[in-house]
């Protein structure tokens, strides 16, 4: 009996941790999406992934740090890559690469002058 109590508790126990990483890859994505949104540049949704999880103490509390990777496109013809770090439902950290600046017109240089001619 005892057993199947034991038992019973595994699967459950295993059935919220499937659960819960399927609700933290969700935040990933929406908290992603939103940074990239913001950023200028576009995410690549097929890319995200789970790459490390590790346990911090976050207000004296053991947490689970959950780092998600991702791809995205600066001009929609190439990847880079980036991360974010989840704490729960909430975004700890992240990186992403920078679009490329518009390119100023270059200014001509400005005439020489050798000598005071009058």
């Amino acid at each position: 009996m005892t057993g199947t109590w034991i038992s019973l508790l595994l699967i459950a126990l295993a059935a919220w941790a499937w659960i819960d990483a399927l609700r933290a890859r969700e935040f990933a994505i929406h908290h992603g999406r939103e940074l990239c949104r913001q950023a200028g540049v576009q995410m690549l949704d097929q890319t995200v992934s789970l790459r490390r999880v590790r346990l911090k103490r976050r207000n004296g509390l053991p947490t689970l740090v959950r780092r998600y990777a991702f791809e995205v496109s600066l001009n929609g013809s190439d990847r880079h890559r980036g991360h974010l770090d989840l704490a729960g439902d909430r975004l700890e950290s992240w990186s992403l690469p920078e679009p490329p600046e518009a390119a100023a017109p270059e200014m001509p240089p400005p005439p020489v002058r050798l000598g005071n001619w009058g």
